[in-house]
C-alpha cells in the first residue's frame, strides 16, 4: 500500500506537469509549477532520492523569479547564472551515482525555457529535458514519473507540432497558393 501511495504522490504532480504545457501559456506554466515542485519534493523524499528534493526545492525559488520577470530585480541575468550554478551543482551535492547528472542537465534545460520569453523555445527545451527525467525517474524507483514522463514527451511533441511546425507548414501552404 506504502509503494502505491508514494507512486501516486509522484504521478499527481507529473500529470499537472504534463498538461500544463498545452496551455501555450508561459504564466499559467509557472504557476502549476509551485504545486507540482511542492508535491514531487515529498515524491523524491519518500523514495530517498536526494537529487530529486534539492532539485524541486531550488524550482520553487526559479517559479517565484521567473515569475517575476517583469520587475528589474527579477530580470538580471545573475539569476539565470545562478540557477543554472546551482543546477549543475546539486547533482555533485547529492551524489548517488552518474544518473544524477541526468536531472541536473535537465533541470538547467527547463530553467533557460522558463527564462526567456519565447514560447517557442521553451517548448523545444522541455522537449529536449524530458529524455533525461525519463531516465533518471527510470533508475530512482519513480515508476509513476517514469510513465507520465512518456506521455509529457509526446505532449511535448504535439505542442511543438501544434504551436510551431503546423503554424509554419500551413503558413507556406497558404502563401504558395
Amino acid at each position: 500500500m506504502w509503494f502505491l501511495f508514494v507512486q501516486a504522490l509522484g504521478l499527481i504532480p507529473s500529470i499537472i506537469a504534463f498538461t500544463a504545457l498545452q496551455s501555450g501559456s508561459r504564466r499559467r506554466i509557472l504557476s502549476l509549477q509551485f504545486l507540482f515542485c511542492v508535491l514531487w519534493v515529498a515524491h523524491y523524499a519518500l523514495l530517498g532520492a536526494y537529487t530529486g528534493i534539492l532539485i524541486n526545492l531550488l524550482g520553487l525559488l526559479r517559479a517565484v523569479v521567473c515569475s517575476c520577470n517583469d520587475r528589474k530585480w527579477a530580470r538580471s541575468k545573475l539569476w539565470l547564472v545562478f540557477f543554472l550554478a546551482c543546477y549543475a551543482a546539486s547533482p555533485l551535492l547529492t551524489w548517488d551515482g552518474p544518473y544524477c547528472l541526468l536531472l541536473g542537465g535537465a533541470m538547467m534545460l527547463t530553467t533557460v525555457a522558463l527564462w526567456v520569453d519565447n514560447m517557442r523555445l521553451t517548448r523545444l527545451l522541455y522537449l529536449c529535458n524530458s529524455p533525461l527525467v525519463l531516465v533518471y525517474n527510470l533508475i530512482a524507483g519513480s515508476w509513476s514519473c517514469t510513465i507520465i514522463e512518456v506521455f509529457a514527451l509526446f505532449s511535448f511533441i504535439i505542442a511543438v507540432w501544434r504551436f510551431d511546425i503546423r503554424p509554419a507548414v500551413q503558413a507556406r501552404a497558404n502563401g504558395k497558393e
